[in-house]
């Protein structure tokens, strides 16, 4: 079957590996995987074209953010994110592997995040009326680059 007839991937199969933390409990969402290169903006003075010329510059990543429910006793992400506050030698920097899923368990896309580390922590919210949701926390990291894989 040629890629052009076959269905897009859902976007609902997905695994998150984090250095040093257990994988044993899985993320409900995962949003902000984007890059962007810059443009850098030019014109020589002796150019005899009014306008400027177009160079593509510097590549930058967005932060990321991840959400899970909250469960008992499981405190890695806030321990992590308490590392990176108090690690003045900014040596708790780590590995984030994002690995999309076909429905029969076949890793197809991998997202490799170098050097990541937490910039925000935020526990779930609280009411008192919301007797069926789950308590869900996010972790907001930021890392210096990653590679997508196929």
């Amino acid at each position: 079957m040629s890629a052009t007839t076959e269905w897009p991937l859902p976007k609902f199969y997905f695994t998150v590996e984090i250095d040093n933390i257990p994988n044993t409990i899985g993320f409900q969402g995962c949003e902000g995987l984007e890059s962007e290169i810059s443009v850098m903006e030019y014109r020589s003075g002796n150019s005899p074209n009014f306008f400027k010329t177009k160079r593509p510059g510097l590549m930058s990543y967005s932060n990321i953010t991840l959400k899970k429910g909250m469960f008992t006793g499981d405190a890695n992400m806030y321990e992590w994110y308490k590392e990176i506050a108090t690690d003045h030698q900014h040596t708790n920097r780590r590995t984030v592997i994002i690995s999309l899923m076909d429905e029969q368990n076949i890793v197809v896309f991998t997202w490799t995040l170098e050097n990541a580390f937490v910039t925000k922590f935020t526990p779930t919210g609280f009411d008192a009326e919301a007797d069926s949701e789950v308590a869900i926390e996010e972790l907001e990291f930021c890392c210096e680059s990653w590679n997508m894989t196929v």
